[in-house]
């Protein structure tokens, strides 16, 4: 017997709203370990010459700022360690079921006075080729409000893929979205939202004097197949469902 890591509510609230927001989901040592990595990361990066700029934004006058750290989850042992745990996984396994494999990994930072609005969309879109079960998980760093940048939901518009257009980004059209449903995902630091990859959401521009820092891990419930032209996903399962005890 599989003991669950969600509460019904919470599992009817994600079914129903396509997400859910778990509070202190990361232990402050969880917390302090991942803004580590990220300083080490955006050191590491700096001194290297091949740098990926697409990771990285500089204004006029400001020294660059590291946006992006791609792949933790593969990259280092501690990140895997806290988002690959039998915590973690457990309240995986309550929304996509015992088989999981890593979609993705990744931080966002979004520095004050900083960092452009992400506009509304699906993150089914940007990999259409991998649609079975899947949940990404966004962890709050640091405190995740609409004035320092933090995510933007529409619920319950998890049902169907929209059409998606390279607008501001590739993006929903969003006049033709009842904005007035959209609500705000305001989350402390170690708070973590489980999102369906179908809700249409956004993140807010950081208007404030603070930083905000995340960490994004994406989990799929089928491993990478050889035809997909989606470069994500894994071979190896993180769970499986032999684990379960009769």
């Amino acid at each position: 017997m599989t003991l669950k890591a969600l509460t019904a509510d919470q599992i009817e609230q994600f079914n129903r709203d396509g997400y859910c927001i778990i509070p202190a989901f990361l232990s402050p040592s969880d917390l302090n370990y991942i803004k580590d990595y990220y300083a080490r990361s955006a050191a590491a990066q700096a001194s290297t010459s091949q740098q990926d700029s697409t990771a990285w934004d500089q204004d006029d006058n400001e020294a660059p700022v590291l946006r992006r750290v791609p792949a933790p989850f593969d990259n280092d042992r501690g990140f895997r360690e806290i988002f690959g745990s039998p915590r973690a996984l457990d309240h995986v396994e309550d929304l996509i079921g015992p088989s999981i494999y890593l979609h993705s990994s990744k931080l966002i930072f979004k520095p004050a006075r900083s960092g452009r609005r992400k506009p509304m969309h699906q993150d089914l879109a940007y990999w259409t080729d991998m649609s079975a079960r899947q949940v990404t998980l966004w962890c709050a760093i640091d405190p995740a409000t609409p004035e320092r940048g933090g995510i933007e939901l529409l619920p319950g518009s998890h049902k169907r893929l929209l059409p998606h257009e390279d607008l501001d980004d590739y993006q929903v059209r969003e006049e033709e979205l009842d904005l007035s449903q959209v609500r705000p995902a305001i989350m402390e630091p170690g708070d973590a939202l489980f999102l369906d990859v179908m809700t249409v959401h956004a993140s807010a521009q950081n208007l404030s004097d603070h930083d905000r820092l995340a960490a994004v891990v994406n989990y799929y419930s089928q491993p990478k197949s050889e035809t997909q032209t989606s470069r994500y996903g894994s071979t190896l399962p993180l769970r499986a469902p032999h684990h379960q005890l009769s």
